[in-house]
């Protein structure tokens, strides 16, 4: 059976949409941790790939969670390394909305401060 070319193309792009940042579960609850095997980094910011359990993400090496408020932005993503935060990201917003810093911290106890 061949998938017309727009299918393909329609469906190529939605996975890359989603990918580059357009993560949202269908109900997204404040403070609830969300997991998934990818992220991406955009503009400094990090975002989850497509969601998963927390038994499917857990058998991975690698695999990472983001916490999010009530308005929906990311507050917090920790990136995990063998069951171990690798490091962790928390973010800090203006009145609008807009990202004004992150702080990282690594498992080796370093912390860093990105303004944006």
């Amino acid at each position: 059976m061949k998938i017309p070319v727009l299918s393909m193309a329609v469906m190529l792009a939605s996975t890359t949409v989603l990918f580059a940042g357009q993560f949202e579960p269908y109900e997204m609850k404040a403070d609830i941790p969300y997991y998934s095997d990818e992220y991406a980094s955009n503009n400094g910011l990090s975002e989850l790939g497509e969601e998963k359990n927390y038994e499917e993400v857990y058998q991975y090496y690698n695999y990472y969670e983001a916490i999010f408020d009530a308005n929906k932005r990311m507050v917090i993503f920790n990136a995990y390394e063998r069951g171990d935060i690798d490091f962790s990201e928390t973010y800090y917003y203006d009145g609008d909305g807009r990202p004004v810093k992150k702080v990282v911290k690594k498992s080796d106890g370093s912390e860093s401060v990105v303004n944006f």
